[in-house]
């Protein structure tokens, strides 16, 4: 059994449970809490901020102190330092990358902040394993192939309970599908709360996209 160093199980389990992952990109401190809000008003409970504006950390902080239920991961870890720096901030969950960097898995493993890398391709997917990570971000999904790509993929390596947390191309039309695929964790999204629905500041927006997105995923897991 390929051993899980990254994530512990509490947090795989977490992630199962609230399923949605809101990926955002916050350009304006201010829109941190109100957006959170939105999302927790219609059911989204987990969130994936990108450290790619200024605005992300204070946002990180933000949310975790004042939405302590919101499940806050971060999102776009590439670079050394960054895993130990987020991890300072008390009410992050995990952390993910959008590739794969040895020596990215190997800090946020050091100072237990739970990680899921980026893998697109078998040989990146056993290079996670071999780090210790059995759970992995599938990115671009939809853009190496979505489901059909995935399933291929994953076939050799099923025995091992691997899970994945697609992004990339995710939509409320094919969230169904990946909502009825075992192997799928949770799924990250950023359509939810887009940057163009944060920065318009339709709140009311994206409560609905988040109601709509978390009905299918409930009722699809609860009939599994």
């Amino acid at each position: 059994m390929v051993k899980n160093l990254a994530m512990p199980a509490s947090v795989i389990q977490a992630l199962e449970e609230k399923g949605i992952i809101a990926v955002l990109e916050i350009e304006r401190e201010s829109d941190a809490v109100p957006v959170a809000r939105a999302l927790l008003e219609g059911g989204v409970s987990a969130v994936e901020l990108a450290l790619r504006t200024p605005a992300a950390e204070p946002s990180i902080a933000l949310i975790t102190e004042q939405f302590p239920q919101m499940m806050v991961g971060v999102g776009t870890i590439i670079e050394s330092g960054q895993a130990s720096r987020v991890k300072r901030y008390r009410g992050v969950g995990f952390a993910v990358s959008p590739g794969i960097n040895p020596a990215i898995v190997s800090e946020a493993i050091s100072c237990e902040l739970p990680f899921a890398p980026g893998i697109a391709t078998p040989s990146e997917l056993e290079l996670a394993l071999s780090l210790g990570c059995r759970v992995v971000k599938f990115f671009p999904a939809e853009g190496m192939g979505g489901l059909s790509f995935l399933k291929s993929m994953d076939a050799p390596y099923k025995h091992l309970g691997v899970k994945y947390i697609p992004l990339g191309g995710i939509s409320q039309s094919n969230l169904a599908d990946y909502a009825n695929t075992s192997q799928i964790l949770a799924i990250g999204g950023s359509w939810i709360a887009s940057k163009e629905l944060i920065k318009s500041a339709n709140w009311g927006e994206i409560t609905k996209g988040a109601k709509a997105a978390k009905e299918v995923w409930d009722t699809i897991r609860r009939n599994k």
